[in-house]
């Protein structure tokens, strides 16, 4: 896998930057950037219903959420930099509508890629970890540099060739005046210095319904989320919370050989509410196990 040419925004990238800029510079967003100077990475929370109102920023937050989150965050970045703030901030949208609401009991593979709102009870917690993000490679021929995206839970992905040198190579063979012997284009090494990475750590959970209707005692049967940078070590067993998250899939964990066609839904957590959302009518309780009890109306 080459590297990429880097080119300008396309149209509509300029005009998802240019929205992202816009909100932030507004009066409800402007006095919002101040972060913890202690803080590496700092949650910037952005309304759902503020999104609307800046050139269809919600419907490609909607249809292309990790790409227009991306160029978000570099927006943001950028307004944390002008104010010299050292903070890596991050946005995360709350508020979802109630239209986003979703029981995780009923989540089939159909909703991939969704991002739904969730109450959970977290059943337990994993140590604190992290994953290569971004790789970073450098061309022992013409030193040129690339960054290849990685994908979680994953392999790394494998690089075949310098782009910028396979391109010369190609471009040479099209000439009169071809040269005799080309040298391989896979002379390349990883800057490991130079690499990404991000702490992640995962939720085992249920849901309210299902604990009430006895579908997941003690973690019998749960589900897994994920969450990032400054979520991570913040949750404990027993919490109630609202997941504002992208539905995802993953392998199975104990396949037992490689090539195993078997999925896994997991929720990749975009932002968290303390509380629940949907299960006003119950209340947590921890003496004799996990349980929920209705509450006096």
């Amino acid at each position: 896998m080459g590297r990429k040419d880097e080119t300008e925004p396309n149209a509509t990238d300029q005009s998802i930057l240019e929205a992202w800029r816009l909100l932030f510079e507004s009066e409800t967003y402007c006095r919002d950037m101040v972060a913890p100077q202690d803080e590496p990475v700092f949650g910037f929370e952005v309304d759902w219903d503020d999104l609307n109102s800046y050139e269809d920023l919600l419907v490609n937050f909607t249809e292309n959420t990790d790409h227009t989150l991306e160029l978000g965050n570099l927006v943001l970045k950028e307004q944390f930099g002008l104010r010299d703030l050292p903070t890596r901030p991050v946005i995360r949208v709350i508020n979802l509508p109630e239209s986003r609401n979703y029981e995780v009991s009923d989540l089939r593979m159909r909703d991939r890629n969704r991002l739904l709102r969730f109450d959970v009870v977290v059943m337990d917690v994993s140590f604190p970890m992290g994953w290569l993000k971004k790789t970073t490679y450098v061309c022992n021929d013409c030193d040129a540099k690339w960054v290849e995206n990685e994908r979680m839970a994953r392999e790394r992905r494998k690089v075949k060739y310098c782009r910028k040198c396979l391109d010369a190579i190609m471009e040479d063979m099209r000439s009169d005046n071809k040269k005799p012997f080309y040298k391989d284009p896979n002379d390349f090494s990883m800057v490991a210095e130079e690499n990404s990475y991000e702490d992640v750590q995962y939720l085992e959970f249920a849901s309210p319904n299902m604990l009430v209707h006895g579908d997941g005692p003690l973690g019998s049967n749960t589900y897994q989320a994920v969450v990032f940078d400054e979520y991570v070590g913040m949750f404990s067993k027993g919490d109630t919370l609202t997941l504002n998250a992208l539905v995802q899939i993953d392998p199975m964990p104990g396949r037992d050989f490689v090539r195993d066609t078997r999925r896994m839904i997991v929720l990749k957590v975009h932002s968290v509410e303390e509380g629940l959302s949907q299960s006003e009518g119950f209340s947590f309780s921890e003496e004799t196990g996990f349980t929920f009890e209705a509450l006096d109306e």
